[in-house]
């Protein structure tokens, strides 16, 4: 990357090891370190403010033996009860690196200004990097993203991603996808789906969809990214042979 980096990405590199140390090593009942979501630390940069998801109140009807009974349930908001507008639910959604269900008491990261922006506006990557001749997917477990930069280093675009978690890091080094799956792609080792899978490691570590992208590092080695995501890097970037660079967790 250039050196000359966004204020963004040196802030949130600096934050993420701030809160979030290497766990490399780590033994079996050992005290877990707390890992705040990326929303909870952006939420408090220049240019963003804190929104506490609160529960909602339902009426539902409840079948008994003598009718019909009206009880209240507490829920939470759906994203798109919040966030009705396609284009703002979008953006909050890759901002907070999370495509998982809102509960309550879950903080995210609200940005001021949402008028006439897109998600692009808010990558965390530069939009141009030092050319390697060659186009490139580049993931850094800190930032929580990847980028896809074309071979002139020109950012083509970025979404959020979800990494290793302790103890299961996603190694930190450059890498070539050797092979490309489809939509029901699985793991052998997990049972667990692996949508559009683009295979980088001998050991079955792959840049692939999930529903489950947290906020933070939660897998075993593989990338997470929204499905939508990986299925455009799989139909429109990725080729086998695509150069594929991980950061370290720790600079």
């Amino acid at each position: 990357m250039k050196k000359h980096a966004s204020k963004t990405l040196i802030f949130l590199s600096f934050i993420l090891i701030a809160f979030y140390p290497s766990n490399h090593g780590l033994k079996a009942g050992s005290q877990k370190v707390y890992q705040p979501t990326i929303g909870e630390i952006i939420c408090q940069e220049p240019g963003y403010h804190c929104l506490t998801i609160e529960s909602k109140i339902e009426k539902i009807e409840k079948k008994t033996k003598h009718g019909v009974k009206i009880i209240e349930v507490e829920t939470a908001p759906i994203w798109a009860d919040l966030w009705p507008n396609d284009t703002e639910r979008e953006i909050i959604m890759k901002v907070n690196r999370l495509n998982i269900k809102l509960k309550p008491g879950m903080i995210i990261a609200m940005p001021n200004d949402l008028v006439n922006k897109t998600f692009m506006d808010f990558s965390p990557y530069p939009k141009e990097a030092d050319s390697l001749n060659e186009k490139f997917l580049i993931f850094d477990p800190k930032l929580l993203a990847w980028a896809a930069y074309n071979a002139e280093g020109k950012l083509v675009r970025w979404g959020p991603a979800s990494g290793g978690k302790p103890g299961y890091h996603t190694p930190a080094r450059e890498f070539r996808i050797f092979k490309k799956a489809g939509p029901k792609c699985r793991s052998s080792k997990y049972d667990a789906p692996m949508p559009w899978a683009m295979f980088f490691h001998k050991a079955g570590y792959a840049f692939h969809g999930s529903p489950n992208v947290p906020g933070k590092n939660a897998s075993h080695g593989c990338v997470r990214l929204f499905n939508e995501d990986a299925e455009w890097l799989n139909k429109n970037f990725i080729e086998v042979g695509t150069k594929v660079i991980i950061r370290p967790y720790t600079e």
